[in-house]
């Protein structure tokens, strides 16, 4: 597992699981990034490695190609990323929506 550490503090870890063609961006299937309890999901997202970063964050939001599970349940059937708060997360886990035709 690789971790993403910051300056000694109070930070709590949250564990990113990648799946798909995206962890080649993130050069793992699993990362720890260290972020701030009080920090909202799109905040935390901002904290991922920058090539994982700029796929997964378009203007300012999440990728419209990206299923985001938020402790298993789906982000749509949640608050918005904004109102999500990292304290109350354990686990995301972002998938690349893949269409074939």
């Amino acid at each position: 597992m690789r971790n993403m550490h910051l300056t000694e503090g109070l930070f709590k870890r949250l564990v990113v699981r990648i799946l798909g063609p995206l962890r080649e961006l993130g050069e793992t299937e699993i990362l720890e990034v260290d972020v701030e309890p009080e920090m909202n999901l799109i905040e935390a997202l901002r904290r991922l490695p920058e090539r994982l970063r700029e796929r997964v964050l378009i203007h300012g939001g999440i990728a419209a190609d990206l299923l985001v599970l938020v402790d298993g349940v789906e982000l749509s059937c949640l608050e918005s990323a904004e109102d999500i708060r990292v304290e109350d997360i354990g686990e995301i886990v972002l998938i690349p929506i893949i269409h074939g035709g």
